[in-house]
């Protein structure tokens, strides 16, 4: 009998310790003033694999408005194209490599893919590209805030 009240006191013990440890004691709570929640990440900050048809319906047609590419040279330019994303995406997606060889990879992809451009392309019309600006996002006007003048 004197065993099992021992055993009984045990366990509640254990109980009542465990019940404290959850309860973080020491810690702020959610809900509770002073509490900061955690980060949270932007996925959008770090580097993605790309959708290579989605990336050429917008990259495509504007080399063709620029450079006024015939049908010809318009299929030589979206296969390298669909080539150097393919490429770009397996570089991306490469976990074993460090932040600086990837980005290292993806200049030379970048440089490979402008050498290959010769192919088409005058010089002059290759810095055209260099300089082109393919980001889907529309820039909006900024406007000023109007002030109050006091009298």
């Amino acid at each position: 009998m004197e065993s099992f009240i021992k055993f009984l006191t045990f366990i509640a013990i254990l109980f009542f310790s465990t019940q404290s440890f959850s309860q973080q004691i020491y810690n702020v709570q959610r809900g509770q003033r002073g509490y900061i929640p955690p980060p949270k990440y932007e996925a959008s900050a770090y580097i993605t694999t790309l959708d290579v048809y989605e990336e050429l319906n917008v990259v495509l047609p504007m080399c063709v408005a620029s450079f006024s590419l015939d049908e010809f040279e318009t299929q030589i330019l979206k296969g390298m194209l669909v080539k150097k994303f393919d490429s770009y995406n397996a570089v991306v997606s490469n976990a074993d490599l460090s932040k600086e060889a990837r980005q290292d990879q993806l200049k030379q992809l970048e440089i490979d893919f402008v050498k290959s451009l010769t192919i088409i392309l005058t010089p002059d019309e290759i810095t055209t590209y260099v300089d082109m600006d393919f980001n889907k996002k529309k820039k909006g006007k900024k406007r000023k805030k109007k002030r109050k003048k006091d009298n």
